[in-house]
């Protein structure tokens, strides 16, 4: 189905991918693994014929494969609806035979060109493919939970996980033969996990999908492909997720017995090299240049030798110090520390026969809660079912329709939204971090090293951050000003493994409290001490743990 060989791609003399090569056969389903950055999604849009690869080659096959992909950003076009989306798609027949002229033009060029080739396949493809039955699409948006919303219905007003539920609902309605998936289960709630959990297992084609949700990958991966981010190679193992976990831990414990060995290996040298040094000057002088001519001459040939041996002893120490690794470890280190947080009160939060939602429209009714210090407390419901709005009612940019929600008594509260945006932000990492701070450039430097801004990174403006920096930055303004309560909406969303990992150890230490909307079933099984969960308009505290 996909056959990848030797691809590589620089930016500006940075590698990014270095002859990556792996296959996907029929029934595989492939998970692209690596730290933010690494260069997964630059792969996939290599593949997508957005990109072009440095050298190597890529090949679909048979030629006419029917390829879906979806975004990891959801762009639609202004005034988009439904029907624009389902049953036009995102080109017209009319964009189609522009693109099908234009790509014939390049293959005259270019004849044996394997990317243009399959792009033309690709483009008649639509061109021949036949209107959409009507009722194929109401089938397709039953199956994602869209039913209940008009044809004409504008996609802008669509929640972030309806959005990719209506691009999974087209995923259905194109009926493709290989599937490419670009982190397809951000903003996606529970009951969506887990639907397409079932779609991508009984799928009989190939997948390539990247994805942090740690048991979404347990439960669908058949191979893993992960791209180191120091030598951005790609690495192949079979199994799911927990099957490659356990073979990391084999490599690191392993990459750590060697670290040790180098490292006593080195000490001994030293030492060595030491005694044979003191031998050499005794034998030169000291108790045994005893003025015995015989005796010096002896004593200096042995000197020679002795001097000799450390000469070879101090070349092999210089070996295998050129030769030494590294200390193995996780590369991802945030650190995280609370010197500015101030204990809040015991009741943080009071919600009292609360109404959420908006005028004409109650998404939560009669919400009577209170959470208390030191909970980590997860909010979970189906998309649309009103996480977001309570969020926002919390921190007061939307009044509720009845009743009271309050903070307690010394409650700083910072808020994280899904687009990871603040108004924290100034023009670039150091400057946000000045303007909060009297700490002078070094320090602040030092500082912003915490959260893995290193070098001229801090100097490259918010707006081209990516959403997983911004993430972090967002929590270095947190620690800054003592926030002591925590709201954050969907955090994890931009966080590859490792992030999410340190994430959790971060917040288990967190001295405040926190309420937050997230769907990795890792996370809340891992950090979660209260559920706040939506149903049919109510919301209800379900207790994980003391």
């Amino acid at each position: 189905m996909l056959f990848v060989n030797a691809i590589s791609k620089s930016y500006e003399l940075k590698s990014i991918l270095k002859e990556v090569s792996f296959s996907i056969l029929p029934g595989e389903r492939a998970a692209l693994l690596g730290a933010n950055g690494c260069g997964k999604t630059t792969l996939i849009r290599i593949l997508q014929g957005q990109e072009r690869a440095d050298s190597g080659s890529f090949q679909f096959t048979p030629p006419n494969l029917e390829v879906f992909f979806l975004p990891q950003r959801k762009i639609f076009a202004p005034g988009a609806t439904l029907a624009d989306v389902l049953e036009t798609g995102i080109d017209s027949l009319g964009d189609a035979a522009s693109q099908l002229e234009m790509l014939a033009e390049n293959l005259a060029l270019h004849p044996d060109d394997p990317e243009l080739m399959h792009a033309f396949d690709q483009a008649l493809h639509r061109i021949d493919k036949a209107p959409l039955d009507p009722d194929r699409v109401r089938d397709a948006l039953r199956e994602t939970g869209l039913d209940a919303f008009p044809m004409e219905f504008l996609v802008s007003n669509l929640s972030g996980g309806q959005k990719t539920r209506l691009l999974l609902a087209k995923m259905l309605l194109s009926e493709p033969d290989f599937l490419i998936l670009d982190e397809p289960t951000n903003d996606l709630d529970e009951e969506m996990l887990a639907w397409l959990e079932n779609q991508l297992i009984a799928f009989k084609g190939g997948v390539l999908y990247v994805s942090h949700d740690r048991a979404f990958l347990n439960h669908t991966a058949t191979k893993l492909l992960e791209i180191n981010r120091n030598t951005h190679e790609l690495k192949t193992s079979i199994g799911n997720y927990e099957d490659w976990l356990r073979l990391r831990e084999m490599e690191e414990a392993a990459a750590l017995r060697s670290w040790n060995r180098q490292r006593h290996q080195i000490r001994d040298l030293r030492k060595a090299i030491a005694r044979t040094r003191e031998n050499a000057d005794f034998r030169k002088g000291g108790k045994a240049d005893s003025g015995d001519k015989f005796a010096k001459a002896f004593f200096a040939n042995r000197s020679k030798g002795t001097m000799k041996n450390a000469v070879l002893l101090e070349a092999r120490l210089e070996k295998l110090i050129a030769e030494q690794t590294d200390k193995p470890g996780r590369f991802w280190k945030m650190k995280m520390e609370f010197p500015f947080i101030k204990e809040s009160g015991e009741q943080v939060l009071i919600l009292e026969e609360a109404d959420i939602g908006y005028p004409g429209r109650v998404l939560l009714e009669a919400v009577n809660l209170r959470l208390t210090r030191g909970h980590i407390c997860v909010l979970v419901g189906t998309n649309g079912s009103g996480k977001t709005t309570l969020l926002r009612t919390i921190i007061g940019e939307l009044p509720p329709l009845a009743g009271t929600v309050r903070s307690g008594a010394n409650v700083k509260t910072g808020f994280l939204s899904q687009g990871m945006d603040s108004p924290l932000f100034k023009e670039n990492a150091l400057e946000t971090v000045r303007s909060l701070s009297g700490m002078n450039e070094t320090e602040m430097r030092r500082f912003l090293s915490y959260y893995l801004f290193f070098g001229d990174e801090v100097f490259v403006p918010v707006e081209k951050l990516s959403n997983g920096q911004r993430a972090r930055l967002t929590l270095a303004c947190f620690t800054l000003t003592g926030t002591n309560f925590l709201i954050l909406d969907e955090p994890l969303n931009h966080l590859d493994i490792e992030s999410r990992e340190q994430f959790e150890e971060v917040l288990r230490n967190f001295p405040g409290t926190a309420l937050m909307v997230a769907h990795d079933r890792y996370f809340v099984e891992r950090c979660a001490t209260l559920i706040w969960q939506i149903t049919d308009c109510k919301l209800c505290e379900i207790q994980m743990r003391n």
